[in-house]
């Protein structure tokens, strides 16, 4: 880890992000005024950091309407469908708004005692929504 002050930072910005990402580098920037801090972390970083971060399924077949039902508890969002992949269809698209908004209102999801889903939504984000990948990180593939 490197400790940079956020003038130094500010000036060389794209050699920190290109050194976090390329090279594995974290770095500490701290703001010279105050006790404010950031860290730089890069995608690939981050990617290793989560990667034991899974999701599993639970399926459901509610027999009185016929309709498929899919869960991931880790995130606690549901899909459904007449068919199953109606349903894990449903599903992805659940999850990709789910983690919109989770991104925007972070503070109330904090609030409600949802902190232990920021590992799973970070995860979707670094997808970027490729609906196969978003598949296969929900345990759908």
């Amino acid at each position: 880890m490197q400790l940079l002050a956020l003038g130094e930072a500010a000036k060389d910005l794209a050699e920190v992000i290109k050194e976090s990402n390329k090279m594995l580098r974290f770095f500490l920037i701290k703001d010279e005024q105050s006790e404010l801090q950031s860290w730089v972390l890069g995608e690939r970083m981050a990617e290793m950091l989560l990667q034991d971060f899974s999701c599993r399924v639970e399926w459901e077949k509610e027999h009185k309407f016929g309709i498929w039902m899919v869960y991931v508890p880790e995130l606690d969002v549901w899909g459904k469908g007449d068919t199953e992949e109606e349903a894990a269809e449903d599903l992805v698209s659940a999850a990709v708004d789910y983690m919109e908004v989770f991104l925007k209102c972070i503070p109330f999801y904090f609030g409600i005692g949802r902190k232990k889903h920021l590992p799973y939504i970070v995860r979707l984000f670094l997808v970027r929504g490729n609906r196969d990948k978003i598949r296969a990180f929900l345990g759908l593939s």
